[in-house]
């Protein structure tokens, strides 16, 4: 029983190696899809394709996904790869080659040439599983697009709604034309804002209530301030009205001792002399 899972297995991972080598993928893709060994993937790869395998490294900058055409055929694949992912359970490499298929239809049906090859989609899919790309949505037209992660999705704008300037008017024959991609985009504009007029009515009665609301709350606390002041003024006012009555200060003796002090002694010598040249003046009258 093992050993016939086993082949089983073999046979479904030569399946997937001989649709990659169709497609056009590399002997990297190949390596990294299956669990075969190099010199029987090189084998089978030279059966099938009829030649020897392309040398060199896989690409691995994300720069060439942000240009505008290979953004554009990105962001379609890679819309297409995670509607399969959330909606089919297959494998991931199925699941790549399924989208990659769907991909070549679609851009077959508008009579344009594929950009995306299946060893660039392969590998930008590893690039958004690492966290090194991913999919913004665009502020105009509300598609999904390739985007480096710390792009700001508020403003966001693709490249379809927003072609650069010299964007389509290259003479190579099968590729995006700026006059047909400005039509599209003034469509789906067109779409999007009939679609879209019932909310954003709603949205600004809404942001005029809260306005009004917001004047309210000023205008009640501006009456607020003006209660404040005029009960202060008017406190001061009867404050001002009132006669201030001074407050008769009782003189406190400091000493606490009753022994009599100089100054007592001081005045009884005063009131004696004065009570003497009053006894003299009444005898020499």
């Amino acid at each position: 029983m093992a050993r016939t899972k086993r082949i089983v297995d073999e046979a479904r991972q030569i399946d997937t190696a001989v649709e990659l080598i169709q497609l056009g993928a590399r002997l990297q893709v190949l390596e990294a899809a299956t669990d075969m060994s190099y010199e029987r993937l090189l084998r089978l790869y030279k059966e099938v394709a009829g030649k020897s395998p392309s040398k060199g490294q896989l690409p691995f900058s994300t720069d060439w996904f942000m240009t505008w055409q290979p953004n554009i055929h990105a962001s379609l694949f890679l819309n297409i790869h995670e509607y399969l992912n959330k909606v089919a359970a297959m494998e991931e490499i199925d699941v790549v080659i399924k989208a990659y298929k769907l991909y070549m239809e679609q851009v077959g049906a508008q009579g344009i040439e594929p950009m995306l090859s299946i060893t660039r989609a392969w590998r930008l899919v590893k690039f958004v599983d690492n966290g090194m790309l991913t999919l913004t949505k665009c502020s105009c037209c509300g598609g999904h697009f390739v985007t480096h992660p710390h792009e700001v999705a508020r403003h966001f704008t693709c490249g379809l709604c927003n072609p650069p300037a010299r964007a389509g008017k290259g003479r190579t024959a099968g590729a995006l034309k700026r006059d047909a991609v400005a039509e599209e985009s003034i469509d789906l504009r067109t779409e999007l804002n009939a679609d879209l007029q019932p909310d954003l009515q709603a949205l600004a009665q809404t942001e005029a209530l809260a306005d009004d609301l917001d004047l309210a709350d000023e205008a009640l606390d501006i009456v607020h301030e003006r209660v404040q002041v005029k009960k202060a003024q008017r406190e001061r006012a009867a404050l001002a009205a009132t006669p201030s009555q001074p407050v008769r200060q009782i003189p406190v003796r400091k000493s606490a001792t009753l022994e009599p002090t100089r100054e007592d002694h001081a005045l009884a010598a005063k009131y004696l002399a004065g009570l003497g040249r009053v006894r003299v003046d009444q005898r020499s009258a």
